[in-house]
């Protein structure tokens, strides 16, 4: 049988982890209430605005991506909520290079789909000129994805319509920080190249596991010298 304290060891790794999780990278609006454009992405097909989207990064060291921060809201012509989606999904992607000196998304590194009540969701305060609420989100990865420095990845984030034929879930425009983006044509089954707009969100890093290791054992030792005193 594996000893109590092996238990509280791990959970105590997982708490400092998201404790220490840090900002690493970010693509957000100043202000809120100056757009009210976002992509199209949708991350099953759907009979019209048959799109999903995805945008690109590059870290400044390798980092451990724990949690990812999202603005986005319903494109507004049925609801304006996010009454008509059920589920996210989150894809990271490797980067190409086309003939044209163009980057699209390659090969998918990881995907994970979350439903909509087991992630953070915040109402901004803002809504689109239609009245569409501008929403903020919050995700938590199940396992940390380990990503290189000075590499260009893409990160895909999209909604499933639960009636397809209403509103699509659009990812709210960033401020400007390169303008490269892609869309993928569920039509054409290919990634769509744009000079155009950024997509707002955020990317936080937990440590590596050896400065995990570090961090726990402090408090550990600690609370055994405390045991021993009289």
């Amino acid at each position: 049988m594996r000893p109590i304290t092996s238990t509280l060891i791990l959970t105590s790794a997982a708490t400092a982890a998201t404790t220490h999780a840090e900002l690493v990278y970010s693509q957000t609006l100043a202000d809120l209430d100056s757009t009210d454009f976002g992509w199209y992405s949708s991350s099953e097909p759907r009979p019209t605005r048959n799109f999903k989207h995805a945008d690109n990064f590059t870290l400044s060291t390798q980092s451990h991506i724990s949690r990812i921060n999202w603005w986005g809201m319903t494109e507004g012509a049925t609801h304006t909520n996010l009454q008509n989606f059920d589920q996210f999904q989150i894809e990271f992607y490797t980067s190409r290079t086309t003939n044209n000196n163009r980057i699209k998304p390659d090969t998918l590194i990881a995907s994970q789909t979350f439903d909509l009540a087991s992630i953070t969701t915040n109402d901004t305060g803002f809504q689109t000129a239609g009245g569409a609420i501008k929403y903020q989100h919050q995700a938590t990865l199940t396992d940390a994805l380990t990503l290189d420095s000075n590499t260009t990845y893409w990160i895909a984030i999209s909604a499933r319509s639960i009636d397809p034929n209403a509103d699509t879930w659009q990812w709210l425009d960033a401020d400007p920080t390169d303008t490269d983006s892609s869309s993928y044509d569920f039509n054409t089954d290919r990634w769509l190249a744009f000079r155009d707009t950024d997509s707002a969100f955020q990317l936080f890093a937990v440590p590596s596991p050896a400065t995990t290791s570090l961090l726990l054992t402090a408090p550990i030792a600690a609370r055994r010298r405390r045991s021993l005193t009289p």
